[in-house]
């Protein structure tokens, strides 16, 4: 099984889902049956993932993704294991058929299950469930799984965490009903995108046995600056040598330039280049660069649970030319750990989508979407949805005309 590859699918077809997707680990295990999660890790095993046709797959992936989002584990305190298991499974595999996607073999499939949330149908199943085990009792069944998947890491995970992932806990309040509902939505916006972007990103795959792949952006263009760099930027100074006509003379007849030193500070950029990220919002932070040139010396590295490398700017042209790299998870420590000592001006461009890492840094963050963050140290600025909507409808008009001489 092509872990990339199951998480491109899955992207695809629940972009709503999509960090939760991208930061998930998966390991090959012989020690579950079929597959199971526990709250963090996906466990499969790779003899019956051999027996799955491709769809089938996917939905003993996306099965276990939604487990994580709507922190059925945690949730599972204090309630009868089985009837839990049972309405959380019903309710998501109702979801998954009624997004094409085949159900396998031995899955829990209650059609009505599809009107509730997993609390509702875990309330209407109690009864049910207890008078199974009644029955099971007299012949000494003591097994809590049900359906086609093991909830047997969950007992592990019951106790809550205190930074539990911010995203989990949005899509818990939103319910399942709800979430599938958004999905429905944001896969129609993506859908297209996403799909490009997959034949792109697998012409462009090498010989590398890592996670990471080339990611080809075209037609990046320029937008309005966000932000005012030249303010921001203008506590960190560098002093750069160029030539200065302020205070030329004049001998013979020539104008003479001086030799002066003219202040303009130098910046490192990491671009969040994980999976949650498509194409669009990486278009929107190549955009932002393109303003930040005009201000600073500056050096742009990609991340998402690797730093692939910083490379110089010098014109917008080297923007457009810019080697990118990820798809992966996101790992902030891995980004500020990337920073170099003697820069004075660091910033990051994210969807805020990861746990912040555990090492102070004044960087400044720069989040794109509704994501909360609190770094260690340093200034957060947030890109709202309203701002992100004018820079997709923003054009200069300029660019299209011939410059005057």
């Amino acid at each position: 099984m092509n872990e990339a590859s199951i998480k491109r699918r899955l992207l695809i077809k629940y972009p709503f889902f999509g960090s939760i997707v991208a930061n998930a680990k998966f390991v090959s295990s012989f020690s579950v049956k079929t597959a199971g999660t526990d709250g963090k890790t996906i466990y499969y095993n790779p003899n019956f993932m051999a027996t799955l046709s491709r769809d089938e797959e996917t939905f003993v992936f996306a099965h276990e993704v939604c487990h994580i989002a709507f922190n059925h584990i945690e949730r599972s305190k204090g309630k009868d294991p089985k009837a839990w298991n049972k309405a959380t499974d019903s309710v998501i595999n109702a979801f998954l058929e009624e997004d094409g996607l085949p159900m396998v073999e031995g899955a829990v499939a209650i059609k009505e299950a599809i009107n509730y949330d997993a609390e509702e149908m875990y309330e209407k199943l109690l009864k049910e469930v207890k008078q199974e085990e009644n029955t099971s009792n007299k012949n000494n069944s003591t097994s809590q799984d049900v359906g086609h998947d093991t909830h047997s890491k969950w007992e592990k995970r019951v106790e809550k965490e205190e930074n539990q992932n911010k995203e989990i806990k949005r899509l818990e309040e939103l319910g399942e009903k709800e979430a599938f509902k958004e999905n429905k939505k944001e896969r129609k916006r993506r859908l297209e995108e996403l799909t490009r972007q997959l034949v792109i990103q697998s012409r462009g795959r090498g010989h590398d046995n890592s996670n990471s792949e080339k990611r080809n952006i075209t037609d990046i263009g320029v937008s309005k600056p966000l932000i005012d760099w030249r303010k921001l930027l203008k506590e960190a100074i560098k002093y750069d040598v160029d030539w200065s006509y302020q205070n030329a003379e004049i001998e013979d007849g020539i104008l003479t330039a001086h030799l002066e030193e003219l202040p303009r500070p130098e910046t490192e950029i990491l671009l969040d280049t994980s999976g949650s990220i498509n194409t669009t919002l990486l278009k929107n932070f190549l955009r932002e660069c393109k303003n930040i040139i005009k201000t600073s010396k500056v050096n742009v590295g990609c991340f998402d649970t690797k730093f692939y490398g910083f490379t110089e700017i010098k014109s917008l042209s080297d923007i457009d030319n810019l080697k990118l790299y990820g798809g992966g998870g996101t790992n902030f420590d891995v980004a500020v750990n990337a920073f170099t000592r003697r820069v004075e001006n660091k910033i990051i461009f994210t969807d805020g989508y990861a746990n912040m890492p555990r090492k102070p840094m004044n960087a400044i963050w720069v989040v794109f979407g509704n994501d909360i963050i609190n770094p260690k140290g340093g200034k957060v600025i947030y890109i709202n949805q309203n701002q992100l909507e004018n820079l997709h409808n923003y054009q200069i008009e300029n660019e299209k005309r011939p410059h005057s001489r």
